[in-house]
């Protein structure tokens, strides 16, 4: 059933500690849905005693049409369960029959690498490419970065940068202008731009964390959002200047962190991957100086009316053949 956020988050909450990643927390997902055009934030619960089927997802208007579809947000995403096999299959008949009623042509999921809630799945499930996390458990976090991270730490904290927690809207005006600046420069596709307001209404969330790099003339070169929820602590975005990359800011963020979140007894620190499916990916090469250990991300997708889809598909990939091998073609 669609419930309100009030209600979708007592489901969450109710949910084991180690199901839970605040890229499924009501909020984010509402939050998320600030950046995107005609975009709204659907949640669909179902419960018996302790069993719990959550699923937080975008409804939005396949154009031209009188159809809809569903995605995850920024992120991940994707339906969370807890009970027995025949309650699951209860569930997804449920939420399937929903999307029937409600015109949902099609689907896109991207699954939590640590949750694993690709795991039975209704749909088809395709690997993307490898993440990465910290474990958080380990008693010296430091000695088990690559020679390379540890040396840009060093060199960072050699350079006089000093590193802020605070939400301050000065640190967060200075996030936004930075990070904008990185993504045009980057020619950033759209996912990666984000509405002002996202950004000030998710830092208002107490688990959301704007860490500031700042230098000896109190100004900020680099900053980072991390989330925690539940057991795990995740890097979400991050931005630096020119001098911010010189002085190797970013690995000092996620150290500085990584420490704070340990403190505070969470399980691992998640990085993500890269910003494509390449072994070779920049980004991912970055994070792996972190750590050794990896998880695969899944994407996922359903068809709720094949027959439709197929024949939308067929129309418009004959104009846009680019578009072939993108599930929401049409966007």
């Amino acid at each position: 059933m669609i419930v309100s956020p009030e209600e979708a988050l007592r489901v969450f909450n109710k949910l084991p500690n180690k199901l839970q990643s605040f890229y499924f927390h009501p909020q984010y997902v509402i939050d998320d849905a600030l950046s995107k055009q005609d975009l709204q934030p659907i949640f669909f619960t179902f419960e018996r005693s302790d069993a719990i089927y959550y699923h937080a997802f975008h409804l939005g208007k396949v154009p031209n049409t009188h159809y809809y579809d569903i995605q995850s947000p920024y992120g991940y995403g994707g339906p969370l369960y807890v009970g027995k096999e025949d309650f699951i299959i209860e569930a997804i008949e449920k939420y399937k029959q929903w999307c029937l009623d409600h015109n949902v042509l099609v689907e896109f999921v991207r699954f939590h690498p640590l949750l694993k809630n690709e795991n039975q799945y209704y749909g088809q499930v395709y690997k993307n490419r490898q993440t990465v996390y910290i474990d958080l458990k380990t008693e010296e976090l430091f000695s088990e970065f690559s020679t390379r991270v540890r040396t840009a730490i060093r060199k960072a904290e050699k350079s006089n940068v000093n590193i802020v927690f605070s939400k301050s809207q000065a640190y967060i005006d200075q996030f936004i202008q930075m990070y904008t600046s990185l993504m045009d420069k980057k020619n950033a596709g759209k996912d990666y731009f984000f509405h002002q307001k996202y950004f000030s209404e998710l830092l208002k969330h107490e688990n959301v964390y704007l860490l500031s790099a700042v230098n000896d003339n109190s100004q900020v070169i680099g900053s980072s959002i991390f989330f925690t929820y539940g057991q795990i602590a995740e890097y979400h975005l991050s931005t630096s200047n020119d001098e911010g990359r010189k002085k190797n800011v970013a690995n000092l963020l996620l150290y500085e962190f990584a420490k704070y979140a340990q403190k505070r007894k969470y399980r691992v620190l998640y990085l993500g991957g890269g910003t494509n499916s390449s072994d070779e990916n920049s980004l991912l090469f970055f994070k792996r100086g972190f750590s050794k250990n990896e998880a695969p991300f899944y994407i996922g997708s359903f068809k709720h009316n094949e027959k439709v889809y197929g024949e939308l598909r067929t129309e418009y990939i004959a104009r846009e053949p680019k578009k072939e091998s993108y599930i929401l073609f049409y966007r």
